[in-house]
């Protein structure tokens, strides 16, 4: 089967579970115009993850997005695991085997970067900053130290430092104009700190202005880019968007403090798309893609939403259990921590003893759960509900230097405010749009494994028989790719 396309450079955006629930209504108000003009424009599916829960998490579902082969194959269970026990190549390494140039900036699962045809920087979670080329060090830096600040696992620069550091983003790409959104916002903030939210916006425009210029410099034939600010969003203040699906309906105040936050991560997304839009020339194809969509988080346990509960200090509670041989200790999404200890048997104790641990007071009684993925024991607190009783944190027997009387939570923990709206829902979105591809496309029955290979296939590169899913190649104007390998791992795309 021929590509009428012809081998092409492709672009792909990784806009973090963004969905139409949300899309189409704003777009029926003549808002979104440039998603509008993709939606019209392009090709559209919506792709089912074939990672259920507990496994319907983004550090697993994009890595599916990115190999083409579900965690049976590629082995992702926690975010930013040891490089090592993820070995299904991903969609830029068939690229760059191909002979094509490739530019990665984000995306989940490209640590540790490593040399190629192009420039690498890994996700925001990563344990390091390192980057290739190296000279992009300190775009990582500050995206891992911005990412650690609004975890709270770190503390914000100083003047001088943030000043010292401004030098060498200018030198990136970093865009005058940037910086005045910047500086407004953080004199916003003290007029009104209410809309502190909006902060989490500024990330995904310095990002653009990094990835603009690396760009425009290495021309690769794939690159991607990923933001998460729209899916963090809908997470904390989907409800004072939009209470209609909650059991607990907002507040007045909610609705006036945060009411605007879920459109506002929207409308940042339409207008990044645009500056995409016309960064791209027409021998390229623009992909819009999630690895599985947002819904309205509704748990009868949780009716009035899911407190997160976040540690302190990792290394007061690792100690109270007598945690011993620990290596490396590693915030990712808040509130997990990666613990990292080489020795199995110590491993295995520190992850038995917190698995035990219980809190009363609380909609059910685990403390923590902890997976355990090679070297690493990935730690989450668990969620509480909202009331003002009491709740106190009790440890086995068996771990050495805690009080037998338990903790407060309060000496121990912060509650995360406010509580979990958004939940992940498996239904994704995909977009392709570009020259060749057939405007106002429908393409069904697809599932998050039929990106790669259409990725692959856009850009004239043979389909891996490892990869199950199809090529969804009705987006330019072929019948349908059938899924029987035999017939795909030979396309002839040139």
């Amino acid at each position: 089967m021929a590509n009428t396309l012809g081998p092409r450079k492709v672009l792909l955006l990784e806009f973090n579970e963004i969905t139409r629930a949300i899309i189409d209504p704003l777009i029926a108000k003549g808002k979104l115009p440039n998603l509008a003009r993709l939606l019209r424009e392009g090709a559209v599916a919506a792709p089912t993850s074939v990672d259920h829960a507990p496994h319907l998490d983004p550090w697993v579902t994009w890595v599916t997005v990115h190999t083409g082969v579900d965690r049976s194959v590629h082995g992702a269970t926690v975010l930013e695991q040891d490089s090592t026990t993820i070995t299904a190549k991903r969609t830029w390494n068939y690229a760059e085997e191909a002979g094509k140039s490739i530019g990665v900036f984000g995306s989940i699962s490209a640590y540790p970067p490593r040399p190629a045809p192009g420039f690498i920087v890994p996700g925001p979670f990563a344990p390091t900053s390192d980057t290739f080329p190296p000279y992009l060090s300190p775009a990582q830096d500050l995206n891992r130290k911005y990412t650690q600040v609004h975890g709270k696992a770190a503390k914000e620069d100083s003047p001088l430092a943030m000043a010292k550091m401004g030098i060498n983003l200018f030198k990136l790409g970093l865009k005058p104009s940037t910086c005045a959104t910047i500086a407004a916002q953080l004199v916003r903030e003290r007029v009104d700190p209410n809309v502190r939210w909006r902060r989490v916006s500024l990330q995904p425009l310095v990002n653009y202005d990094f990835f603009e210029s690396l760009y425009r410099a290495y021309q690769p034939d794939f690159a991607t880019w990923h933001t998460n600010h729209a899916a963090h969003y809908m997470h904390h203040y989907w409800r004072s968007y939009d209470d209609s699906g909650f059991l607990t309906k907002a507040t007045a105040e909610e609705k006036a403090r945060t009411g605007g936050a879920v459109e506002f991560g929207y409308t940042l997304c339409d207008e990044l798309l645009g500056r995409f839009l016309a960064l791209v020339g027409d021998d390229t194809i623009i992909a819009v893609a999630t690895s599985m969509g947002q819904k309205p988080y509704v748990a009868e346990m949780f009716p009035d939403g899911r407190v997160v509960v976040r540690m302190k200090d990792p290394k007061r509670i690792l100690d109270l259990v007598g945690a011993r041989g620990i290596t490396e200790i590693v915030p990712t999404m808040v509130p997990q921590w990666n613990v990292k200890i080489p020795d199995p048997t110590e491993r295995a104790r520190v992850m038995d003893v917190l698995n035990r641990a219980r809190v009363t007071n609380a909609p059910r009684p685990n403390a923590f759960f902890v997976i355990e993925t090679g070297e690493i024991l990935t730690v989450t607190p668990a969620g509480i509900g909202k009331h003002s009783g009491e709740i106190r944190y009790f440890f086995p027997d068996d771990a050495p230097n805690a009080d037998k009387n338990g903790y407060l939570l309060e000496e121990l923990f912060e509650r995360d405010t406010p509580s979990k709206q958004g939940m992940h829902d498996p239904t994704g979105l995909f977009i392709l749009h570009g020259k060749g591809i057939r405007p106002g496309v429908e393409i069904k029955n697809t599932t998050n494994l039929d990106i790669a290979p259409t990725l692959l296939a856009l850009m004239g590169i043979p389909v891996p028989a490892i990869m199950k899913g199809r090529v969804m190649s009705e987006a330019w104007g072929e019948a349908p790719a059938a899924p029987d390998r035999a017939e795909r791992v030979d396309i002839n795309l040139s």
